[in-house]
């Protein structure tokens, strides 16, 4: 992904730290806060501009002051999805278009984190069927998680021996890469574990792919965002 964040979306994980998803958080255009996140927005320097979940996170107290403040509360019962999904969907809504990245989404409990991080393959769907074009990724305090939707994408400018690991969640992948230093064409992505620990050997890489996946990339070298 490149260019400006126009849109944060916070979720109520660990809050962000490192000065990547920092910048991130403070030059963007909107926040959108799950319900259990409103506070740490205020605590990194921002006032939500919508906060969305199914409200089980808010105490009387916190609705009182979100009223206070005239921060808008959208509540959505449905539980078949988390406050996460209910946040994007949100902003699907609104056409909030451009770059989207997803922030304090990893921590706290490992269940949630993987579900958070694997939903990414549902948004990137969402995404690719939106008018204006959206796009999103997950940002944490050591690197970065990016849907990847056949044909594939590439990266530049990235630095040489940056880590990057690859998960494939659907059965019968197939990937070709170029600029990692173990290929990828032949492998078996028979288990999610089977395309991480790479690194690159260049200062760009490509991944070419059957089946939507998700990649990551650590933030050494610093990651550059447009």
């Amino acid at each position: 992904m490149t260019g400006k964040i126009e849109t944060v979306l916070l979720a109520a994980g660990d809050a962000p730290s490192h000065q990547v998803p920092v910048r991130l958080f403070r030059a963007a255009k909107r926040i959108v806060a799950c319900d259990g996140a409103w506070r740490m927005a205020l605590s990194l320097g921002r006032v939500p501009d919508v906060v969305v979940g199914d409200g089980d996170s808010l105490e009387e107290d916190d609705r009182k002051e979100l009223s206070r403040r005239g921060i808008p509360l959208v509540v959505e019962q449905e539980q078949e999805t988390n406050d996460l999904c209910k946040a994007f969907r949100y902003a699907l809504r609104e056409g909030w278009g451009g770059n989207m990245a997803i922030l304090g989404a990893t921590g706290r409990r490992e269940d949630h984190t993987l579900g958070n991080i694997f939903h990414l393959v549902d948004f990137a769907i969402s995404c690719s069927e939106a008018r204006p074009p959206v796009s999103v990724m997950m940002v944490t305090d050591t690197g970065v998680f990016e849907p990847v939707l056949p044909p594939g994408r590439s990266w530049t400018a990235i630095g040489v021996a940056t880590p990057v690991s690859i998960f494939a969640p659907f059965p019968g992948t197939e990937i070709a890469s170029e600029g990692l230093v173990w290929p990828l064409k032949g492998v078996a992505f028979d288990t999610l574990w089977r395309g991480t620990l790479n690194r690159t050997v260049a200062d760009s890489f490509s991944v070419a792919t059957n089946r939507p996946v998700v990649v990551y990339r650590l933030h050494t070298p610093p990651t550059r965002f447009g």
